[in-house]
């Protein structure tokens, strides 16, 4: 079969290197053949990577629309807030549609998005790629087979680690819920997501709690300058100091992200200039470093679900509580342990897994996109009708969170 035709709608880290690379990689299966993005170096390197004609490469996606595109899709890995525009525009041109999470940034988008997606007749699916994982695909199989009994209970850990956190949320582009997205919509609806998709119900009601309590102007040190690069006397003890994180071997992510110029010099001059060398407790960050969330589900499921920034590691923990065993699990490690209750015997299983791509979710998510597409098949393990239940939940635990944790009815 031929290759599907796509344009890509935004070149930054997930663009470039998850939907770009894919296709690079895969060139009897998803061809680029149109790109959109505003930072001229990104833009251009896709260009020259994937052979687009310069009459298809433009720095505004609007413009790209403007265009006789020959395409069957559009990826869609623009900044968050630009996601609406882009996804109604592809509607209307009836192009398949793969749109990076969050679909949205607020309800009254996310249920426009609902009513204009109903009864759309291309492919439309969400990078809710955590679903799937080997990890949770697994571990799915298992409560369905009743190796657990049956399902009571889901505690779900997003250990984000610290570095992710001050590269991300409290430097970086999603720093600020007015201009990304609250971090529990941001960061987590891939969580909500994963605990629908255990717990195998609607969830009924949710509450939460969280602040930002670190990140902040309050915890500066004495004397410490706006940037690490002014010469901070807290470089040695400080583990959020740019030049440590930025300026030492390792050239993928997150180093990637601040700058095309990997050397030296480059990275360095991203770090005087760009916001990934500003000092974390003198940002204008706003989100959450810690969140926990509590929901209960039609079928009687209750789940605890903790984001949490003071980690040493970025991964995620499982525990689930079955009437005949208990199920723990590591996605990052690929690790799952069943304890029978009346055998007490444990049982270990070692799934293969990446530590890259979300453990390797990434690639199997676009490879059966391009199933979908090809035929044309409209009930995909992340249609945005799966997906928007996990914004609702997300806005729910925003508002419950900013009114002290009052129950939150879905």
């Amino acid at each position: 079969m031929e290759p599907i035709r796509v344009a890509l709608l935004g070149a930054g880290s997930r663009g470039k290197h998850i939907y770009a690379d894919w296709a690079r990689n895969h060139p009897d299966e998803m061809k680029l053949v149109a790109v959109a993005e505003p930072n001229d170096d990104k833009r251009n390197a896709v260009i020259a990577e994937h052979g687009i004609d310069q009459v298809y490469a433009v720095k505004d996606w609007q413009d790209l629309f403007k265009k006789p595109l020959e395409i069957d899709a559009v990826i869609i890995a623009t900044q968050d807030q630009m996601h609406k525009q882009a996804i109604l525009a592809a509607i209307d041109h009836d192009y398949h549609i793969l749109c990076e999470k969050p679909i949205v940034t607020n309800e009254a988008d996310a249920k426009e998005i609902a009513k204009k997606s109903a009864g759309f007749s291309k492919v439309f699916v969400i990078s809710h790629v955590l679903r799937y994982s080997p990890f949770f695909t697994k571990v799915k199989k298992l409560v369905s087979k009743g190796e657990i009994g049956q399902l009571i209970g889901i505690e779900l850990d997003e250990n984000v680690g610290h570095i992710h956190m001050s590269h991300s949320f409290v430097r970086g582009h999603w720093n600020k819920s007015e201009t990304s997205a609250p971090m529990i919509l941001s960061k987590s609806c891939h969580d909500m997501d994963i605990l629908l998709y255990l717990a195998g119900d609607d969830c009924l009601s949710l509450s939460s709690y969280g602040d930002l309590n670190y990140f902040t102007k309050g915890n500066k040190p004495e004397g410490a300058p706006a940037r690490c690069t002014d010469g901070c006397s807290h470089y040695e003890k400080c583990p959020y100091a740019a030049q440590k994180i930025y300026l030492g071997t390792n050239t993928n992510w997150p180093v990637n992200v601040i700058t095309t110029d990997l050397s030296i010099e480059g990275r360095l001059k991203a770090l005087k200039e760009g916001p990934w060398g500003r000092c974390v407790y003198q940002c204008d960050n706003d989100v959450v470093d810690h969140q926990t969330v509590n929901a209960r589900f039609r079928n009687g499921v209750v789940a605890t679900f903790t984001m949490s920034a003071f980690t040493m590691e970025t991964h995620r923990e499982l525990r689930l509580m079955g009437t005949k065993a208990e199920l723990k699990g590591d996605m990052e490690k690929g690790i799952i342990t069943i304890t029978d209750f009346s055998c007490r015997d444990t049982k270990t299983i070692q799934i293969e897994t990446k530590r890259e791509g979300h453990s390797g979710s990434d690639e199997l998510f676009v490879a059966d996109f391009v199933r979908l597409v090809r035929g044309n098949i409209l009930s995909g393990e992340t249609s945005v009708n799966a997906s928007l239940q996990s914004h609702f939940m997300a806005f729910a635990a925003e508002a419950s969170r900013l009114s002290d944790g009052i129950r939150m009815d879905i």
